[in-house]
């Protein structure tokens, strides 16, 4: 467990939440208590953290160093190091008597806040809203007492004498809620807290996080919003896998990339367009797809600006030669121990054509993850990135990481039936809408490159792993995916599920892998998402959630756990899997011939 000092209170998270979800700059509710995760920069010193070995992940994301937070079992030994977390907001409220307090350290007991006034001593727990920058990702209490007094004809500035109650009359929604000043009888309902009032009355943001005490110079627009609004944290956050040395077809392009003359200047561009325009160059004169030459420009060298999209697929890229390695029968490697094996093909499985749209499968009995945390961002997910460790001179680069132990299926597709498939009308009508959603989404650069091939993978593996979740013994929030579509031909995906105990997991997963448990599972994933129980609104309804960024795909057919997601449940299309009026389904021939065995 993770010792957490929270102005003078010990509290405790897991280990593993000290990245995800309880990263720096994310809310961490405990026991109805409100705390915001500081940078790494308020970290205790080197001597009581824990040094995270992984030098594949540091190298591509350019620190020296990736550290776990310090842990201990005796979190009620005040001398023992832990993380210190800021309470917020600030702003309190009483249950009872309704009295509103800003809270200080000074205020601090070693207990629950309770209400300073002598005939109440009710609990405080934290007001509701919050207001956070709309572009430079600061985050902030409201300014109630300004924002009270306001609109008053006075000259009170009280503000010790605010209540926040129901407001009189029958008003509805936040209407209905009112702040109130017991000295000047002024008071103001929340349908006033909104982003277009507070710009007229001149608030702006005033440039500072929670655990920061001087302010900034920001003055952009502010917006009210709940506090617990998933858009008030956006990590970005980046994981590799431990694999043996390889010698992998990315290594081999690198070399004939840097022969080319103009590769030097990709990794020094910083403009996307002209970065676009000279990789473009490069791929027409050594017949690599840009894809690649963009992915290897940012895995050549170290720099202080992480590009996500790149990165990942750079490592991911690796991890894909080291599973075909695996599936040709490379001997195992320590925290990599894997098994390949193949579907069931005996009759009985029911496995119809699977055997053609499914090459190899790879077990991995026991792998190592690392995961580190890069920064986070508020409000929308192309406001301005706040470093998870603030750069130091003359001070190495480090950033807050977790490891952890499990086991894993790795599910490898033909790329000759793949590639077929992909190059239908039909399939490349459809991603071709999909693809023009995310050019047009401020959250599209965040995501993978929308391909036909990626949409089929990604909804696949999540159809699998919903099934998987029902014979494993693992809870559906802790199996993950991994989708290898880096390169043409590169086709898979890796279902896994880690803990951050040394010794693993035990094996639940890793043995519905085995041939006489995976073409059943399989099926029955490709049964359940035929039909979703919301057709034929899911099917025929498109696009759906984010901006368009998925087609047929809902929480009763497609959507896994945010946890399991590595693109935030976007991307998804059942259709792409087993087909519609619109679309022929890669696993559609699967499905007919379910249909026709039972007709």
């Amino acid at each position: 467990m993770e010792s957490v000092v929270a102005e003078s209170q010990v509290k405790t998270v897991r280990a593993s939440e000290t990245v995800s979800p309880y990263g720096p700059g994310a809310i961490v509710d405990i026991l109805g208590q409100s705390f915001m995760v500081p940078t790494g920069d308020r970290w205790p010193s080197t001597k009581v953290r824990r040094k995270i070995e992984s030098v594949r992940l540091a190298d591509a994301l350019g620190v020296d160093d990736l550290w776990a937070a310090p842990t201990t079992h005796t979190p009620e030994n005040e001398r023992t190091p832990g993380l210190e977390f800021e309470r917020f907001p600030a702003w309190l409220f009483c249950q009872v008597c309704r009295r509103m307090i800003k809270w200080s350290r000074s205020l601090e007991t070693g207990r629950v806040p309770h209400c300073q006034e002598a005939a109440c001593d009710g609990r405080l727990v934290p007001m509701r809203f919050v207001v956070v920058c709309t572009s430079n990702s600061h985050i902030g209490d409201v300014p109630w007492v300004e924002w009270m007094h306001r609109t008053h004809d006075g000259d009170c500035s009280a503000s010790d004498k605010l209540k926040f109650e129901s407001a009189e009359g029958r008003a509805e929604g936040l209407s209905s809620l009112q702040v109130r000043c017991e000295r000047c009888g002024h008071r103001r309902t929340l349908g006033d807290l909104r982003r277009d009032v507070l710009s007229k009355e001149g608030f702006t943001c005033r440039g500072k996080q929670p655990w920061e005490s001087s302010w900034g110079e920001c003055g952009k627009p502010i917006d009210p919003q709940q506090r617990g609004a998933t858009s008030l944290h956006f990590a970005d956050t980046m994981s590799a896998i431990d694999i043996p040395a390889v010698e992998s077809r990315a290594e081999q392009l690198l070399e004939k990339l840097r022969a080319h003359q103009a590769f030097g200047a990709l990794a020094v561009v910083p403009d996307a367009a002209t970065r676009q325009m000279i990789a473009e160059q490069i791929a027409s004169d050594t017949g690599i797809p840009v894809v690649d030459v963009l992915s290897l420009a940012g895995a050549s060298k170290r720099s202080d600006v992480v590009d996500i999209r790149i990165t990942r697929s750079s490592l991911q890229a690796a991890e894909f030669e080291a599973f075909v390695a695996a599936a040709s029968g490379t001997a195992p490697a320590q925290d990599f121990s894997t098994r390949a094996t193949r579907l069931d093909p005996t009759p009985t499985s029911g496995t119809g054509g699977l055997q053609a749209l499914i090459s190899d499968v790879v077990l991995v009995d026991r792998l190592r993850d690392v995961r580190a945390v890069i920064g986070f961002r508020r409000y929308s997910p192309d406001a301005q990135l706040v470093p998870a460790v603030p750069a130091a001179p003359y001070e190495r680069k480090w950033l807050p990481a977790v490891e952890g132990y499990g086991e894993g299926i790795f599910i490898r597709f033909p790329e000759k039936s793949v590639n077929t498939w992909a190059e239908q009308q039909g399939v490349t009508q459809r991603a071709g809408e999909l693809l023009a959603n995310q050019n047009s989404s401020g959250l599209g650069a965040r995501l993978h490159v929308v391909s036909a091939e990626y949409v089929l993978l990604h909804t696949f593996a999540h159809l699998l792993m919903r099934e998987l979740a029902f014979g494993s013994g693992y809870t559906a929030a802790s199996i993950r995916e991994r989708i290898y579509c880096e390169s043409d031909g590169d086709y898979g995906i890796f279902i896994y599920t880690t803990t951050s105990d040394v010794e693993g997991t035990l094996g639940g997963l890793v043995r519905q892998g085995e041939p006489d448990l995976l073409a059943p599972a399989i099926i029955r994933a490709l049964e359940q998402a035929a039909w979703c129980p919301n057709d034929p609104v899911c099917i025929e309804t498109e696009p759906q959630s984010i901006d368009g960024l998925n087609l047929a795909a809902c929480h009763a057919c497609s959507l896994a756990s945010e946890t399991s997601c590595e693109s935030h449940n976007l991307l998804l299309d059942r259709a792409m899997v087993v087909g519609s009026d619109s679309v022929k389904g890669y696993f559609e021939p699967v499905i007919e011939a379910l249909i026709g065995r039972r007709v």
